[in-house]
């Protein structure tokens, strides 16, 4: 258990060293933002190193190079702890006061989080290794990997489709570097890892909100996050769908960070880059998401106050968190990994069939809406039978929220925003044709993944919803700044009058 702990503080030390340089802010929220990104970003840092090291000085020595980066942040924070001077955040006027209810939402979130520990442990106990793809995927990809020692890379070229040895590697990797802390196999490991990712985008999402918004806006998004029953049940289940949504969130949010601060600090588009650079190497799909993301991210800030000039610029900023990761992306799909599923056996004929099919379009499209309304929590839910659950569909719920609060949307996050819904109904789109061309069943396919896919997007979803929203701050505000917006009022009409004169 040490040696276990030990694995996951180097790698969050060198995640959170890793923020502060690019990201040196003292504001509130700060705090558990840092610790959030560099728990996510830790883990992903140490398995692209681990990768790299397995390759050049085989699992004998796979170790050394991280010890190096932990010797080197140690350096790093000696050498910075007094040297960063920190940067400024534009909070909203609402984040500047007091909700009188606050202590309450604060309370309710407590409850919320205990209860959701409670049923993470709940499904950890029933079922220890994991759901399917857990244990068929994920955690025997880095069984093979560790048992197979010098012949690590033999796994790939087994033959063993069935496994998805294209898949990539920055779970089992994960795995396979505490195991080599420990120096055997473990199913803590895996679960330790599950609930890191968790906690760690619970974290991200109400520490953000607190930090761009207010501090019960904070906790509304990350009660929204926890009443998803479904995002708990997968967080426990110790897939890689966790993860994806945390650097998809993680990515995002430091783009909101970047545009609100009054000085421009382009370097935290470095560790947005980095971020982003990650889904690819933590799922097929987050190759897409990434590619989508770029691009949208560019012609976003070229629609905007910035230009080309500076949509350019940004683009060069955030390749450069890109490429380090892409580089273990490619030598991955080029050295190791065989073809993906999808494609295995396809051509131009078949494909063309399915596409001109218009059946598989209704069936996809009616997947859709039924489980974009229940994967959450779930109203009718396909994969159980037309049953009632109790609790509100999350995509209702946030409507619901939106329409009574209403929206109130700060100038430099209109483009983020825009770049979240385009990112969003690009991706979903791009499902969909997969959907149309795959060689599996149809049915099957969608059941197995549109709920997960969905998930993977819904933490970014819940965080711009509540960016958006009115804050309770400006719902329900306090008797001084009804006095300021009193007088504010008074005086435009006073200076109107004047004018009429």
């Amino acid at each position: 258990m040490i040696f276990l702990i030990a694995s996951l503080v180097s790698a969050v030390f060198i995640g959170v060293t890793l923020v502060h340089v690019f990201f040196p802010l003292r504001k509130r929220g700060a705090f558990l933002l840092k610790i959030s990104l560099g728990t996510g970003l830790g883990l992903g840092i140490t398995s692209c190193v681990l990768f790299f090291s397995l390759f050049i000085f085989g699992p004998q020595y796979a170790l050394v190079p991280e010890i190096v980066l932990v010797i080197m942040a140690l350096g790093v924070w000696m050498f910075m702890i007094k040297k960063r001077v920190p940067a400024e955040v534009n909070l909203s006027p609402a984040g500047r006061e007091k909700f009188k209810y606050a202590h309450i939402l604060a309370a309710i979130f407590g409850v919320g989080l205990l209860s959701s520990l409670v049923s993470f442990a709940g499904s950890v106990a029933q079922e220890p290794h994991g759901k399917w793809d857990a244990w068929l995927i994920w955690n025997m990809h880095a069984r093979f990997i560790y048992r197979a020692g010098e012949h690590w890379q033999n796994y790939f070229h087994s033959g063993l489709s069935w496994t998805h040895p294209d898949y990539p590697l920055m779970l089992p990797l994960s795995i396979v570097r505490s195991w080599y802390y420990m120096g055997a196999e473990s199913l803590s490991v895996p679960i330790a890892f599950a609930f890191l990712f968790t906690c760690a985008l619970v974290g991200l999402v109400v520490s953000s909100l607190v930090m761009l918004r207010s501090e019960s806006q904070g906790y509304l998004g990350g009660l929204v996050l926890l009443g998803s029953p479904f995002f708990i049940l997968m967080g426990a289940s110790q897939l890689a769908d966790i993860p994806l949504a945390f650097f998809l969130l993680a990515t995002v949010v430091l783009f909101f960070v970047h545009d609100r601060l009054t000085e421009r600090r382009h370097p935290i588009l470095i560790l947005a880059g980095f971020a982003a650079g990650l889904m690819a190497w933590t799922k097929n799909e987050g190759l897409l998401i990434l590619f989508v993301l770029i691009l949208v991210r560019f012609f976003v800030v070229a629609a905007g106050e910035d230009g080309w000039k500076g949509a350019v610029k940004q683009l060069l900023w955030l390749l450069a968190g890109v490429l380090p990761v892409l580089l273990a992306v490619a030598a991955f799909k080029i050295n190791l990994a065989p073809s993906t599923d999808i494609f295995i056996d396809q051509n131009i004929q078949k494909i063309w069939a399915r596409l001109t099919d218009l059946q598989r379009y209704k069936t996809i499209l009616y997947a859709y809406i039924q489980t974009g309304l229940t994967f959450t929590q779930g109203i009718p839910d396909i994969r159980t039978g037309f049953r009632i659950n109790l609790g509100i569909a999350g995509i209702v719920l946030l409507a619901v929220y939106l329409f009574l609060s209403g929206i109130s949307v700060e100038r430099k996050d209109k483009g983020n925003i825009l770049g979240v819904l385009i990112l969003t109904l690009i991706t979903l789109g791009s499902y969909f044709t997969v959907y149309l061309i795959t060689p599996h069943d149809l049915d099957w396919h969608i059941m197995t993944s549109l709920n997960r896919l969905l998930l993977q997007l819904w933490p970014a979803i819940v965080f711009i919803t509540f960016i958006a929203a009115r804050t309770p701050e400006m719902v329900f505000p306090s008797e001084e700044r009804r006095r300021r917006e009193t007088r504010a009022a008074s005086d435009k009409a006073g200076k109107r009058k004047r004018k009429g004169e």
